[in-house]
């Protein structure tokens, strides 16, 4: 049997088409995708800004991973620690925020990926800001109707420099 032969084979029995991908489904994703990924940034930085754990865990999916230096947890574990800061955070009057600033997008109507890096700044009560910027990837996804993350990896720190050479 030829490879060409057994790829068919194990493709019928897996259910799996071995067509190629039709022209359609390859098409660039309608314009109103970016703006929808856009929302799920926007979200973020709002959840961050508003203290508020719930409104960001819902722009993970269920099933999301962070990987990080420490090395790599369900989303929602990490969602526990955070909310945890950010109570401690407010009970100090320490307020906080989150901006993105990206260097590679590529997205279809259904996946997408982005790199880039955010600043994540604490300001105390006496006004004392702390900025810091750290490399990211993101997996996202659309399920149920709605983008969501799925993977977060969060990268080694970087300086304001390479943060301004980002685009706006």
């Amino acid at each position: 049997m030829t490879v060409r032969a057994l790829s068919l084979a194990l493709s019928f029995a897996l259910g799996v088409a071995a067509a190629p991908t039709p022209v359609a489904a390859q098409s660039k994703p309608p314009a109103s995708t970016k703006a929808e990924i856009d929302a799920l940034w926007a979200a973020a930085s709002a959840a961050v800004a508003k203290d508020d754990i719930v409104a960001l865990g819902r722009i993970y999916h269920p099933a999301a991973i962070l990987v990080d230096d420490s090395g790599t947890q369900p989303i929602a574990a990490a969602l526990q620690g955070w909310g945890k800061d950010m109570v401690a955070a407010k009970q100090a009057g320490t307020k906080a925020s989150v901006t993105f600033r990206f260097s590679k997008r590529q997205d279809n109507a259904e996946t997408a990926f982005a790199s880039g890096i955010f600043l994540y700044t604490t300001t105390t009560k006496a006004g004392v800001a702390n900025p810091g910027y750290r490399r990211f990837e993101a997996l996202l996804i659309k399920s149920g109707g709605k983008w969501q993350m799925l993977m977060e990896r969060q990268l080694e720190p970087v300086t304001e420099k390479e943060w301004n050479a980002l685009p706006r």
